[in-house]
C-alpha cells in the first residue's frame, strides 16, 4: 500500500512540478532566470515537489473553509440576518445537508471517473487496478476527513453546536461518500451503468441540489430536515454502513473491470485536451453568416487602419459570440427586474423590508458582475478566431499594447450596457419599493458600472500578461488560478466585513482607474514577452 501511494505521490507532484516550471518560465522579471535544465534537474524539482505537496495540503484546508463558508455559512448569515440562531442552524444543516450529501453522492464520486492519472497508472505502468484503487480511494477519504474537520468545527461552533456534534457531522459527511463511493461501484457490477458518466443524471442531481438547497432563503421558510444530522441514531446508521462499505471496498476483487470501464483508450475524457478542445471550439465558433460583410458594414471600416482595422473587422464577423452572450444575460437581467417589479407590488411588506436591508447587499453586486461580465468569453473567442495564429510574430506580439488598448474599449462597451441595464432594474424595483435612500441608490449604480469596467480590465489583463489558453483552449497556468483566487478572496472580505457602500464606491472606483493606468503600463512592457502561444 506504502509503495503505491508513493507511485501515485509521484505522478501527482510530477505532473505539478512541470506545470510549475513551464509557466514560471512565461512570468515577467523572473521567467528568463529559469531554464530548460530545470525539467532535468532532480535535487531542484524534489524541492519544489514538497512545496507543491505543503501547498497542496493548505489547499485542502482552504478549500473546505472556503465551501463551508462561501456556500453554506455565508447565504444563511448574510441573507437572513434577522433570523434566530437555532433557525440559521437549521438552514445552514439543510443546506449542508443538500451539498455535501445528496448532490455530492451523484456528483463528487471517483471510484469509476476517468481521470488520465488513472490510465497512466494501470495502463501505463502496470499498477494493479486494486492495489490502485485501495491506495488512491483510501488516501482520498482520510485527507477529504482532516480537512472536513476545522472547518466544520469554526462554522458549527458559531452557531453554538457542540465540539463532539461537529466532530460527528465529520465522520459522517466523509462516511456517507465512502458508502456512496461503494453503491456506485455495485451499480456498475449489477448493471453496467456509470452513473458519473451519464451527463443528464449528473447535471440533474446537481441543478436540483443547488436549487432545493437555496430555496428556502428566497422563499423564507425554514426547513428542518437537515438537523436529522445531528441526531445520534442517524450518526451511527451512516457510520455504520459507511465503514461496512469501507470493509467491503477494501475487499472488491473486480477493480480490473471497473478501472478498464474508466480508462478506456478511446474514451474522451482520457484526452482531456482532445475534449476541451471540441468543446471549447464549438463555444468560440462563429457562424458562415457571421464571416460575411455586407457593403454597409464594410464601408463603415474604411477608413480604419492597422490594428484598429484589424479588430473592427475581428468584432464585426464575430458579432454572433459576443452579441449572444450579452443577449441572454439582458434577457435575464429584464426578467429579475421585471419579477422584482411584480413581487414589489403583490407583496410590498416584505419589498420594504427587504428595501431597508439594500446597503448589505451592495457587496454582493461584486459576485453579481462578475458573473455578467463577458470578458472571459472575449477573450477565448479572440484567441481563438484571431490570436492563435497571430501571436506566433514578433511584430504582432510587440504591438500588444497597442490592441489591448482596442479590445478594452470594446470588452468595456458591452459590460456597461449590462451594467445599465442590470441598474434599470435594481431602480425600478427600488421606486416600487421604495424606503431605498436615493444615495444608497447612486452608489450601487456607479459600483455597477466601475465594476464593469474593472472586470473588463482585469479578463484582458491576466490574457495579454499571463495568457492562461493552450492551443487546446484549456487554461493550465497555475498563477492564473492564484491570481484569480487573490481577487476572489478580496470580493469575500467585503461581503465578512460588511463593507459600508460609501466606502466601497469610493474603494472600487479608485481600485478599477489604479487597474486601468497599471494594466497599460505593464502590457506595453511585458506584453511582447508573455503574449504569446503556449
Amino acid at each position: 500500500m506504502l509503495r503505491t501511494f508513493s507511485t501515485l505521490f509521484s505522478i501527482r507532484t510530477s505532473s505539478t512540478v512541470n506545470r510549475l516550471i513551464y509557466y514560471a518560465q512565461m512570468l515577467p522579471l523572473v521567467g528568463s532566470r529559469i531554464k530548460n535544465t530545470q525539467y532535468a534537474n532532480l535535487e531542484g524539482k524534489k524541492a519544489i515537489a514538497i512545496i507543491a505537496f505543503l501547498l497542496n495540503i493548505v489547499w485542502g484546508f482552504v478549500s473546505k473553509l472556503a465551501f463551508l463558508g462561501l456556500m453554506v455559512y455565508l447565504p444563511v448569515v448574510a441573507l437572513n440576518g434577522g433570523l434566530s440562531q437555532e433557525d440559521q442552524l437549521s438552514l445552514f444543516l439543510h443546506i449542508f445537508l443538500l451539498l455535501s450529501f445528496v448532490m455530492a453522492g451523484v456528483a463528487g464520486i471517483t471510484v469509476l471517473e476517468t481521470k488520465r492519472e488513472k490510465y497512466i497508472a494501470v495502463k501505463l505502468m502496470r499498477m494493479q487496478p486494486t492495489a490502485y484503487m485501495q491506495a488512491s480511494l483510501g488516501y482520498r477519504y482520510c485527507s477529504y476527513f482532516i480537512y472536513y474537520i476545522p472547518a466544520l468545527l469554526l462554522f458549527t461552533s458559531l452557531l453554538n453546536v457542540p465540539v463532539l456534534q461537529g466532530m460527528a457531522l465529520a465522520v459522517s459527511v466523509t462516511l456517507w461518500r465512502v458508502l456512496c463511493e461503494y453503491l456506485h461501484l455495485k451499480l456498475f457490477q449489477k448493471t453496467g451503468i456509470v452513473l458519473v458518466k451519464n451527463t443528464a443524471a449528473v447535471w440533474l442531481a446537481i441543478g436540483l441540489g443547488y436549487g432545493v438547497a437555496y430555496a428556502p432563503i428566497l422563499l423564507n421558510w425554514i426547513p428542518y430536515s437537515g438537523e436529522l444530522l445531528l441526531l445520534w441514531p442517524v450518526t451511527m446508521v451512516i457510520a455504520v454502513l459507511g465503514a461496512n462499505a469501507a470493509v467491503r471496498l477494501k475487499r472488491y476483487s473486480e477493480y480490473r473491470t471497473a478501472v478498464d470501464a474508466a480508462t478506456k483508450r478511446d474514451d474522451p475524457l482520457l484526452n482531456i485536451g482532445q475534449m476541451f478542445k471540441e468543446a471549447n471550439k464549438k463555444q468560440v465558433k462563429s457562424k458562415d453568416i457571421d464571416l460575411t460583410l455586407t457593403v454597409g458594414q464594410s464601408e463603415q471600416y474604411k477608413n480604419r487602419e492597422g490594428y484598429a482595422y484589424l479588430n473592427s473587422l475581428f468584432f464585426a464577423r464575430h458579432r454572433s459570440l459576443l452579441l449572444r452572450p450579452l443577449w441572454n444575460r439582458l434577457a435575464i437581467i429584464c426578467a429579475i427586474g421585471v419579477f422584482g417589479v411584480t413581487f414589489a407590488i403583490v407583496d410590498p411588506e416584505k419589498a420594504s423590508s427587504l428595501a431597508a436591508k439594500w446597503s448589505t447587499g451592495i457587496p454582493w453586486l461584486i459576485w453579481v458582475m462578475n458573473l455578467l461580465s463577458i470578458g472571459e468569453r472575449a477573450c477565448k473567442a479572440i484567441f481563438y478566431n484571431c490570436d492563435l495564429s497571430l501571436m506566433r510574430y514578433s511584430f504582432y506580439r510587440n504591438a500588444a499594447d497597442q490592441h489591448f488598448r482596442q479590445r478594452l474599449f470594446r470588452i468595456c462597451g458591452l459590460n456597461l450596457a449590462l451594467a445599465v441595464v442590470l441598474g434599470a432594474a435594481l431602480t425600478g424595483f427600488a421606486l416600487t419599493a421604495g424606503g431605498i435612500p436615493t444615495e444608497e441608490l447612486l452608489l450601487t449604480l456607479v459600483c455597477a458600472i466601475a465594476l464593469s469596467v474593472f472586470f473588463s480590465i482585469h479578463h484582458l489583463f491576466l490574457y495579454y500578461i499571463l495568457q492562461p489558453y493552450s492551443t487546446e483552449l484549456n487554461m493550465k497556468n497555475p498563477f492564473f488560478f492564484v491570481v484569480n483566487i487573490v481577487v476572489s478572496f478580496a470580493f469575500v472580505l467585503a461581503l465578512i466585513l460588511k463593507a459600508d457602500a460609501t466606502g466601497l464606491a469610493i474603494t472600487i472606483v479608485a481600485i478599477t482607474i489604479a487597474y486601468f493606468m497599471t494594466a497599460l503600463i505593464l502590457v506595453k512592457r511585458w506584453g511582447p514577452r508573455t503574449f504569446r502561444v503556449k
